[in-house]
């Protein structure tokens, strides 16, 4: 059985079943995919072999360095970092600005008002020659009250507004993505800072040995119990050591003024820092977890997400951006010749809906239309590209890591080994079975040695602070 309508209603009901349909907004939410997120319920062949536990990564991961003075500079980069400060500022006025958009779609009203002297032209009220008088010169105000509204058809006031939160999101994922850079930043300039001056003492221990052997090797050619050649080995280490400890010496001040930046400080008047020469402790395989909602807390994917849901948007609007507009308008007021406007032959007003419809558009809106899909497409590509980077990252930093322990282990069996070697060798020099210069030769091995290891744990820490920005440790902001 069917039910006959007119064609005025069918086009009625028509009309109402567009509006309920196209009302809602078209940009929701970012969050990663369904599909995305089940990526990172694969079991990680990085993280099995390094043996770390999938768990709820810490906030605070610095921690697991054990070192309050690094804890102390953290705190003070987050709060007076500029470029931190200035991520903070623009999502403030991304959010504001998704509140404006949100209220585009409420009632808009506008008081005016308005003084004028008025003469007309003879052509205005005589427009036919017909010797009608010109009217006297008038002096006229006006005040009026407007209100409209413009009915959110279709869902474009609603698609706009949910764009400029995705708008929103794009910023505070910038904001974590600083926040984050600048926790590491800051703890791989410390370490570099405490590396350098660290190194600086073992380079000149080691220098002074290498010019103790250069010159006792001196003597021993006057005597003729040295080889030139050694001597000449020997003065070459000597330089070679100064050079190294010119670099070092660079670094520290480099990565000094870098920590005063990343405070916010002027690293030419910053004041010079005196602390306890230490690295910072190397965490444990404990101090790490693979998070389960990796995608979700990487700020990159995060933002992403937040642009390809914009995107969707942007296409929307292009296709609807032809369709229909209506709008109430409601306008009432006085005007009359000064000292007259309370009089009720002053009352003005006017009431009634508009509506606007632009059926012609010669292929303007096609080709938006396409642009859109392309724009959409293209950041499709780029969202699966973050996702596939995001897990790469994730692998090859659990593989550094476990890399990393490796080499530290092996760096502190050989500074134990050489510094053993040393001393025996000393202890052989002293009792006259060997010459001086061969354990001053095992004593600079002994020092590079204990280099080394330095510059393995300093590789350990910052190996553990990329681990920390590939599984997305964010400061939660």
């Amino acid at each position: 059985m069917s039910v006959y309508l007119p064609p005025h209603s069918r086009r009625a009901a028509l009309l109402a079943l567009a509006l309920l349909t196209g009302c809602a907004a078209v940009a929701p939410p970012s969050q990663v995919s369904t599909s995305q997120q089940a990526l990172t319920t694969l079991p990680s062949p990085a993280a099995q072999a390094a043996d770390v536990g999938r768990g709820q990564l810490a906030s605070n991961w610095w921690q697991a360095l054990a070192d309050p003075q690094l804890d102390q500079l953290l705190q003070v980069a987050m709060q007076q970092n500029h470029t931190r400060q200035g991520a903070l500022a623009a999502v403030r006025a991304a959010r504001h600005a998704a509140d404006a958009t949100r209220r585009e779609a409420l009632p808009q009203g506008s008081l005016g008002l308005q003084a004028q002297r008025q003469q007309l032209s003879s052509i205005e009220v005589d427009p036919y020659r017909q010797g009608q008088p010109r009217p006297p010169v008038q002096q006229l105000g006006m005040v009026q009250q407007s209100l409209s509204w413009e009915l959110d058809l279709f869902g474009r006031a609603g698609t706009a507004a949910a764009m400029a939160e995705r708008q929103a999101d794009i910023q505070a994922a910038d904001l974590r993505a600083a926040t984050l850079l600048l926790q590491a930043d800051v703890v791989r300039q410390y370490t570099r800072w405490q590396q350098a001056r660290l190194n600086r003492a073992l380079l000149l221990d080691e220098l002074d040995t290498l010019q103790q052997r250069h010159a006792q090797l001196q003597r021993r050619q006057q005597a003729g119990l040295a080889d030139p050649r050694d001597v000449l080995a020997a003065a070459s280490a000597s330089q070679q050591s100064q050079a190294e400890l010119a670099a070092n010496d660079a670094t520290a001040a480099a990565a000094a003024a870098a920590l005063a930046v990343l405070c916010g400080h002027n690293p030419l008047t910053a004041p010079q820092r005196d602390s306890e020469q230490r690295l910072p402790a190397v965490p444990a395989d404990t101090a790490i977890r693979y998070p389960d909602d990796l995608l979700a807390r990487r700020p990159d994917v995060v933002r992403a997400d937040a642009q390809l849901r914009l995107s969707l948007g942007e296409a929307v609007l292009a296709d609807r951006a032809h369709l229909p507009r209506l709008s109430l308008n409601l306008a009432a007021g006085v005007m009359a010749p000064f000292g007259q406007l309370g009089n009720a032959d002053a009352l003005r007003y006017a009431l009634g809906p508009a509506f606007s419809w632009d059926w012609l558009d010669a292929g303007r809106r096609a080709a938006r239309r396409a642009g859109a899909d392309q724009q959409r497409l293209a950041a499709w590509h780029q969202y699966e590209q973050t996702v596939l980077t995001a897990l790469q990252e994730g692998e090859s930093s659990l593989r550094q890591w476990q890399a990393s322990r490796i080499q530290l282990a092996s760096a502190e069996s050989a500074a134990a080994l050489a510094t053993q070697s040393a001393a025996y060798s000393r202890t052989r020099s002293q009792a006259g079975l060997e010459p001086q210069s061969l354990a001053l030769a095992q004593h600079t091995a002994a020092l590079q040695a204990q280099r080394q290891q330095l510059a393995a744990r300093a590789e350990a820490i910052v190996a553990y602070v990329q681990v920390q920005l590939a599984l997305g440790a964010w400061q939660g902001v």
